[in-house]
């Protein structure tokens, strides 16, 4: 069928709600304010609101059941669903809005009067927060926009088309063997690709039962949500991951499928893992927002323990290449060429052009690999400006743009350190006057507890540190 085909049947209102009666939730709430939340009257509020075809839309809220009931509901309105974590700063939303040219915020808490008007509307229980603005439609109906805060700072994201995100829940699933008859858990925030792509638009696809977790994640409570609901696939981060080897809990033997993404699992914990669940499926995938997002699987129960330290193979219908680094012959990057790739850029960029666009469907990943003669993949390290800070991507330029708009500030720097689980870094000031409790009050202003520095250290001298900044 072709790509408008599977849009138009997979948008129609009866595969929507065939899909939302296979959702459950872990911990159900109540709707807010005890409103109906339909996906069919959330798309009809949006229209009385006055909505554009194409406008783009924030969804500020937490994972649940009334997050897939909204993101339905817009893109049925013929908007263009956004998700955002659900404890962002205020003022961060706003930079948000104005670099997306969003139409709306919608989210369950008030947002502050200095920085929103009042409420334009009350949609599916939600407050709905309208953006002054007289730009035109920032996209076309039909696409999601998937935020990269991790990879290219606050206020920018990925176009996609929702029919290619289809496909790559569909080549995702494919590869780890999902079927009809599973039930898949989510306990990863739904604003992260992998969590919407991979899991719950994968059930989508699938025709599989869907339940929702967390955050944040609680180890009994994971163990106890397996057995309750009868999962067979779970998806977990690598930080996620720790606690359960650390535990050494043994899963549910219904628990099939376990699955690893966001950040690279080191070989001893594939081991622990493996040896947790004897004759269970564990699968490690890479992935990046940009395509799509899942890009390859390594099925590493099949798998001789010499490629433990890879990704693997690339889905089917992607393609890969490596090209060295300009000043670095020894490094090569990964290049992927898919349907699945982002139609382009939104948004503000920090550390690159805005508005970029694939080239033939094919984009530049950042990242540093080898391929094998087999055609393994096998991680190496990152190009870009970004650290993944105990399994959380924190991009760095975004962190030094924002210091500089404090008073004072003259130059920002940060310094990077490695530990066992990753990396973690310092933020230098260089100021006229200031104090680190001043600037780091400031920062938490701006910035989510993940992404505040390690430490501050404020200079009040001309002295430039070079060596070590990432």
């Amino acid at each position: 069928m072709a790509r408008n085909g599977i849009l138009n049947h997979m948008l129609s209102p009866n595969s929507i709600q065939e899909f939302l009666n296979r959702v459950h939730e872990v911990d159900p709430e109540p709707s807010v304010g005890g409103q109906d939340a339909s996906f069919l009257a959330i798309a009809e509020q949006w229209r009385a609101l006055g909505i554009r075809p194409g406008d783009v839309i924030l969804f500020c809220m937490p994972n649940g059941k009334a997050m897939l009931e909204h993101f339905f509901g817009a893109l049925l309105a013929g908007g263009v669903p956004a998700l955002v974590g659900p404890n962002t700063p205020s003022v961060r939303l706003r930079e948000l809005a104005r670099a997306t040219d969003a139409y709306a915020i919608i989210t369950v808490r008030p947002l502050p009067a200095d920085v929103f008007a009042s409420p334009a509307a009350t949609i599916g229980g939600a407050r709905a927060y309208r953006i002054p603005s007289e730009a035109s439609p920032a996209a076309l109906p039909g696409e999601v926009v998937l935020l990269t805060s991790g990879t290219s700072g606050f206020a920018s994201g990925c176009l996609h088309d929702f029919s290619s995100l289809l496909l790559n829940a569909e080549r995702h699933a494919q590869s780890i063997g999902q079927r009809d008859s599973d039930t898949v858990l989510v306990n990863l925030p739904l604003y992260f690709s992998f969590a919407l792509v991979a899991q719950a638009l994968a059930s989508f696809v699938r025709g599989n039962r869907l339940v929702i977790g967390g955050p944040p994640f609680h180890l009994p409570t994971y163990i106890k949500s397996l057995t309750q609901f009868g999962v067979t696939i779970s998806s977990l981060t690598p930080i996620l991951a720790r606690p359960l080897i650390q535990a050494n809990s043994h899963l549910p033997r219904e628990l099939r499928v376990l699955s690893i993404g966001g950040d690279t699992l080191p070989t001893h914990q594939v081991e622990d893992l493996l040896r947790l669940r004897p004759g269970g499926e564990l699968y490690l995938t890479y992935g990046l927002t940009q395509a799509g997002p899942r890009v390859s699987t390594l099925a590493a129960h099949a798998e001789p323990s010499s490629r433990y330290s890879s990704v693997g193979l690339p889905l089917q219908g992607t393609k890969v290449h490596l090209e060295e680094v300009a000043g670095a012959p020894s490094m090569k990057q990964l290049f992927i060429t898919s349907a699945t790739v982002m139609k382009r850029r939104i948004g503000l960029v920090d550390g690159g052009p805005t508005n970029t666009r694939p080239v033939d469907g094919t984009v530049a990943t950042g990242d540093v690999f080898e391929q094998d003669d087999a055609g393994y993949l096998f991680f190496q390290g990152r190009l870009s400006d970004y650290i993944v800070r105990y399994g959380e991507k924190v991009c760095l330029a975004a962190i030094r743009r924002v210091a500089l708009r404090f008073p004072n500030v003259v130059r920002a720097q940060t310094l990077v350190s490695k530990h066992e689980y990753g990396e973690d870094f310092d933020l230098v000031l260089h100021t006229a006057n200031g104090a680190e409790g001043e600037y780091a009050d400031l920062l938490r202003s701006w910035l989510r507890r993940s992404e505040m520095p390690r430490a501050i250290r404020v200079v009040h001298n001309a002295e430039a540190q070079t060596s070590d900044y990432k």
